[in-house]
């Protein structure tokens, strides 16, 4: 397949193009590849379903530790 650039050195891709695809451009010599970029999939990160309920961490004193200390450890 033939493209012919215009007088502002653009070109009409065939038809398969879309409006916002993405092109990698690689030059080497005289020859310049386009590589279409694929955009990866979308992660959602990991939310609980629901929001917390805080009325739940009322009891809970923050400031005393979670587990006691080992033998080996001295308060800090």
């Amino acid at each position: 397949m033939k493209l012919v650039v215009d007088q502002k050195r653009r070109v009409v891709l065939p038809k398969p193009a879309q409006p916002g695809d993405v092109f990698e451009v690689v030059e080497s010599g005289t020859r310049i590849v386009l590589t279409k970029l694929i955009r990866p999939t979308s992660h959602r990160p990991p939310v609980a379903p629901r929001p917390a309920d805080f009325r739940l961490l009322a009891d809970v004193d923050l400031d005393e530790p979670a587990f006691p200390p080992l033998d080996d450890e001295n308060p800090a």
